[in-house]
């Protein structure tokens, strides 16, 4: 009955996403540092603090000029890019021949590839939506931001 349920939730919200909003794919083993985000050729993961990340994204909602601005909507009409789990473990493969790159989310990182700021809607660059029982709205807008970062800092 609980399988059921959830399907019938996927459905439902699956039907609510707006046509023009774009959905990527999460992967999740089975903790926050095993999700991946897959964007064109490159896999995003949450770094485990093991090793150094490839990029450090900090999360500063007071930042008077972040890199980015992303508002976390509250529901996928409200979103241009919409994320959603499949509540399955599956692993974290690379990304069509290119390797995972990692990223590190902090609110307190002094030297960081990345600053996103939280904003309004009309304020913001990227409005994003997520719906995860693994991964925070904030380290999903990281990955995301990391993967769409200006063109400008693409060589950090």
């Amino acid at each position: 009955m609980e399988g059921a349920r959830k399907i019938v939730i996927l459905l439902a919200l699956a039907a609510a996403v707006p046509a023009t909003a774009e959905t990527f794919r999460l992967s999740a083993a089975s903790s926050a540092s095993g999700i991946c985000l897959m964007i064109g050729a490159a896999t995003y993961r949450v770094a485990t603090g093991i090793a150094p990340p490839d990029y450090t994204v900090r999360i500063d909602p007071a930042a008077l000029s972040p890199d980015i601005r992303i508002h976390l909507a509250a529901t996928p009409d409200e979103a241009d890019f919409v994320f959603v789990d499949d509540d399955k473990p599956p692993s974290c493969p690379a990304g069509r021949g290119s390797p995972i790159k990692t990223v590190k989310v902090s609110t307190s990182a002094a030297e960081a590839d990345l600053v996103i700021g939280l904003a309004a809607a009309a304020d913001a660059d990227y409005r994003v939506y997520v719906h995860s029982e693994r991964l925070s709205p904030e380290a999903a807008a990281s990955l995301f931001a990391i993967a769409r970062r200006p063109a400008a800092l693409a060589g950090r």
